[in-house]
């Protein structure tokens, strides 16, 4: 194991961030992400797990050991599927594709690392991971225990789980195991794939990621161009009076019942009634693509992009006196 010290990670956040992380190694097995926790547990260190970095927004320099978790590996049993964390998350989606299995063709596209995946219970175009995780296994960072965690212990919610609340930097996912499905059967519940639907005259799971990919490389920016952590607010949970007052306001508007009673509704129609397309603070921006992104316009600090953020927040809040949620993960001194 090789313990590097102040590494910039300004390759391995797709936001582009300039930050120093004091130490770094990255781990490839099971047996090398044992070894950097116990070294981190001798030296005092604190730990900071990186994946794919993109789903965090770096705000300062990291003042402890960052294990880039590097674990691969694909295991297909039955329609069951073990994937290690260290896997790109699109990569994977369309291997299970091109062995004939169907379920995650709705998530295709989404940034980052397998490894992240459960923690904030990634979704897209009506479909959770929480729909088909069956298990994931995990190191416990303090003793070294490897455990396994079935979907209800899990605590799944809506873009959250456990690794967010009770076993928040408690533990790293090492592997996730999946249900997939023989038969494809189509989840079109968004418009963009009604629309889809109506013009394909034979759709697979295989034609119907190539139609996400297409939506989404249309509709946000290309991390070519401009860094950024894909969607930056969860859509707002709302109440029916919330929904009433904002049907005056906004037409149309489109809004998800839930069994709750209450209504989800898209974040960015909010940002869009109000112009914050191209909205800047420092080196940071809101897209003027879709305005639910934040890009690195260049030389953006994470200070610049937390700014803007709460910016953001207190506009959208002073107008439908609804507040946002930062989806991404703000890590800080």
């Amino acid at each position: 194991m090789i313990y590097e010290e102040d590494i910039s990670l300004l390759g391995l956040n797709t936001l582009g961030l300039n930050v120093q992380a004091r130490q770094f190694c990255r781990v490839e097995s099971l047996d090398q992400l044992k070894a950097a926790l116990l070294y981190a547990r001798q030296n005092s260190s604190n730990v900071f797990i990186m994946g794919g970095g993109s789903n965090v927004v770096l705000a300062e320099d990291i003042d402890a050991l960052v294990i880039l978790v590097g674990l691969k590996g694909i295991t297909y049993t039955g329609s069951e599927v073990t994937v290690m964390a260290g896997e790109n998350w699109h990569d994977f989606v369309r291997d299970t594709l091109a062995k004939g299995f169907s379920g995650l063709e709705n998530l295709s596209l989404i940034p980052g690392l397998v490894g992240a995946a459960p923690v904030q219970n990634i979704g897209a175009y009506g479909v959770d991971l929480a729909e088909r995780l069956v298990a994931l296994t995990v190191i416990d960072r303090a003793s070294g225990e490897v455990r396994v965690l079935s979907n209800e212990e899990c605590d799944f919610s809506y873009r959250s789980s456990i690794f967010k609340t009770e076993l928040l930097d408690q533990c790293v996912i090492t592997s996730i195991t999946l249900s997939l499905d023989i038969e494809f059967s189509p989840r079109l519940e968004y418009a963009d794939l009604i629309g889809y639907a109506k013009g394909s005259l034979k759709m697979t799971a295989q034609s119907l990621s190539d139609a996400i990919i297409d939506i989404r490389q249309r509709k946000l920016p290309s991390l070519d161009k401009y860094g950024n952590v894909g969607s930056f607010f969860k859509n707002p949970e709302i109440s029916i009076a919330q929904l009433d007052s904002l049907k005056a306001q906004i037409t149309p508007l489109r809004a998800l019942p839930l069994p709750n009673g209450r209504y989800r509704m898209p974040a960015a129609i909010l940002l869009d009634t109000i112009g914050l397309k191209g909205l800047r603070q420092g080196g940071a921006g809101v897209s003027t693509e879709h305005a639910l992104v934040i890009v690195n316009l260049g030389g953006a600090t994470g200070s610049d992009v937390v700014q803007l953020a709460n910016q953001v927040i207190l506009r959208v809040n002073h107008r439908f006196n609804i507040r946002l949620e930062i989806e991404p993960v703000i890590v800080a001194a």
